[in-house]
């Protein structure tokens, strides 16, 4: 069997990485060539990603990987959802790029519902009505920078963005554009119904762009051998690529980052009355079919907590924290993570103890271990409520729940889960993103056959199976 590499892009909030998969003898080899930290700071007033740095960092990235890797084929970028980036007439970006969690969203929200109220925007689009989302975002631009929107020619989604960079090609990504709330159920076009009603331009964006395709030839000097394909924008599309899955039945999964993202996947999205009530959002797989899902605030909680145990010279280390988790005792109390200043950063541990101390738990002299347990009783105790909600909807029962991403390494959340589940957690991959691009860009390419994905990720990752206790 020839050997054959595809690199990866993959772009977490909290840091990036290029990855070089080699596929040899039925199974992905994958070595991480460029790791970066990032953050969003804020620029004249807005919370913003620093493009420039990020864009210097991919390329870096990727000429050290044909470089290590000189039968490298192909490239695909994938990033987190809703964000975006305004382009002006020459191409170049009209802001810095513009972060979901800047509170520009909350100041309009209002205005926002006076245009589209929740029920008219769940009913045009099937997706959770939230001021992350790309449409509350482009209306607060039109509200609060509306020199700087007029300026603006077209909008790309943020991995469409590197992918124009790299190629020289404008799309708007399948999977991403999902999360937009700005595209109609099933997510095969935008709903002209929602740019109308909030006044957002239908020229900022063309069609929506189908997944799993060829984009065309790098142009990126030194770069020129790879072909640019479009994998999977969405980190989460591209993880569930990854999973072991029976197409035949529901599949359950959990990718869990900095977001927890819990759903399930299949062919129709779920849109009834109670799917709404419940906070649902139908967002699309790269391969062409649904993840609905609930977007839950996840280990961002725990890495706030650590940010600042470490500006006050206590303990922060992620392996000494969940020891001491293991050896407290539970406090017989959990914080909600859906509660709005838990997706807020800075003073985490106040919010964490303020929630308990409402709650009546004496919270003096609770240490860091006690602290990590409770958030993640409190991550374990939602996940179930959630695959609850799940099961409601589509009548079936789940056997096991997919646990992917970095939270697949924490054993102690692992087994809660399961506990609380009451069915076994299968943990890992760890980076299911980048194996799903990897997996996709090599199908894509033509080197692996799909009916052949669940044997070579069976060869590739390494999971571990949590039963219930």
């Amino acid at each position: 069997m020839s050997t054959v590499t595809a690199l990866a892009v993959d772009l977490g909030s909290s840091s990036g990485r290029v990855v070089a998969g080699t596929f040899r003898d039925g199974r992905v080899e994958e070595v991480e060539v460029r790791r970066f930290p990032h953050e969003a700071r804020l620029v004249a007033g807005y919370l913003s990603w620093d493009l420039e740095f990020i864009w210097a960092e991919v390329v870096a990235g990727l000429r050290a990987a044909v470089e290590r890797f000189p039968d490298a084929v192909s490239v695909s970028v994938d990033t987190w959802g809703v964000d975006y980036v305004p382009l002006g007439a020459d191409g170049q970006p009209v802001t810095p790029g513009r972060a979901y969690r800047d509170e520009r969203t909350t100041r309009t929200l209002g205005a926002f519902r006076e245009r589209l109220s929740d029920e008219a925007a769940w009913a045009a689009t099937g997706i959770a009505p939230a001021t992350i989302n790309t449409a509350n975002q482009l209306f607060a631009f039109l509200e609060e920078e509306p020199e700087l929107a007029a300026r603006t020619e077209q909008i790309l989604l943020l991995p469409d963005y590197f992918t124009y960079l790299l190629s020289g090609q404008r799309g708007w990504s399948r999977s991403h554009a999902s999360s937009s709330a700005l595209i109609s159920p099933g997510a095969h076009e935008f709903s002209d119904d929602v740019f109308s009603a909030l006044g957002i331009p239908r020229r900022w964006v063309g069609e929506v762009t189908a997944e799993h395709t060829v984009v065309g030839p790098c142009t990126v000097e030194g770069l020129e051998q790879l072909t640019v394909v479009r994998a999977g924008a969405h980190d989460t599309a591209c993880a569930v690529h990854a999973l072991q899955r029976d197409v035949t039945q529901e599949s359950y999964f959990l990718s869990c980052g900095s977001w927890s993202v819990l759903g399930v996947l299949r062919d129709e999205p779920l849109l009834s009355d109670d799917a709404r009530a419940l906070g649902l959002t139908n967002e699309a797989r790269a391969d062409g079919g649904l993840r609905p899902l609930f977007n839950i605030t996840g280990l961002w909680i725990l890495q706030e907590l650590q940010r600042d145990w470490e500006q006050q010279g206590r303990e922060r280390d992620i392996v000494e924290l969940i020891r001491r988790a293991e050896a407290a005792p539970p406090l017989g109390a959990m914080i909600n993570p859906d509660e709005p200043q838990f997706a807020l950063p800075g003073e985490m541990e106040r919010r964490v103890l303020d929630a308990l101390a409402a709650q009546g738990v004496a919270v003096e002299g609770l240490d860091e271990g006690a602290i990590t347990r409770v958030v993640l009783e409190s991550f374990a105790a939602r996940y179930a409520r959630g695959i609850a909600d799940l099961t409601a909807l589509t009548g079936v029962e789940p056997t096991q729940l997919n646990l992917v991403g970095g939270g697949s390494r924490n054993k102690l959340l692992c087994q809660l889960t399961a506990d609380a589940l009451g069915v076994p957690v299968v943990a890992g991959p760890v980076e299911a993103s980048v194996l799903g691009s990897l997996l996709a860009q090599l199908e894509i390419m033509g080197h692996l056959d799909p009916a052949d994905r669940n044997a070579v990720i069976a060869s590739t990752a390494r999971t571990e199976i949590f039963e219930p206790r």
